[in-house]
């Protein structure tokens, strides 16, 4: 099944998508228990990252779209989500999603986090494919709570 949908929607509607990427192997991340994740590590899955911060209106303003396109993929082994703390406050993090009650895990950059991933804005979402390959790279807020973004994402743990 092709992505061409969900690609073409993002280009139009949202950002141009940058060029593919190899996803730079030293990109690790700091989970909840202070565990290391590399995204080297997560290739075989397509991984959706979003950058955000607390104290950020259109990052809040997002959060309870993305909540509902995880809870779509709760049983789905094919995709990770992680949401990364620009601040890296997790503490001030873990209290905003339970107070909202978001089933979002939040993780703090460990490693510095390639320009091509987040450059001056937030929010920011980078979706990575099986093969290690940036296939979505969306700044600014928008409603993932679509047809169309929960299409792609199937397609792209399907493939």
């Amino acid at each position: 099944m092709s992505v061409l949908p969900f690609l073409m929607y993002l280009t139009f509607v949202v950002t141009p998508l940058k060029p593919v990427v190899p996803v730079t192997p030293d990109v690790v991340f700091l989970d909840e228990n202070n565990k290391e994740v590399s995204l080297n590590a997560l290739k075989g899955k397509v991984v959706f990252i979003n950058f955000w911060a607390t104290w950020c209106p259109p990052c809040r303003a997002e959060l309870p779209s993305i909540h509902k396109l995880k809870q779509a993929f709760r049983d789905n082994n094919k995709i990770v989500f992680l949401f990364v703390d620009v601040d890296g406050n997790m503490a001030k993090s873990k209290a905003f999603m339970k107070k909202h009650k978001y089933d979002l895990p939040v993780y703090a950059p460990k490693s510095p986090i390639p320009s091509n991933f987040l450059g001056s804005a937030i929010p920011t979402t980078v979706i990575i494919d099986k093969k290690g390959k940036m296939v979505g790279h969306i700044e600014g807020s928008m409603d993932y709570n679509t047809k169309e973004v929960m299409k792609g994402l199937k397609d792209l743990t399907e493939q």
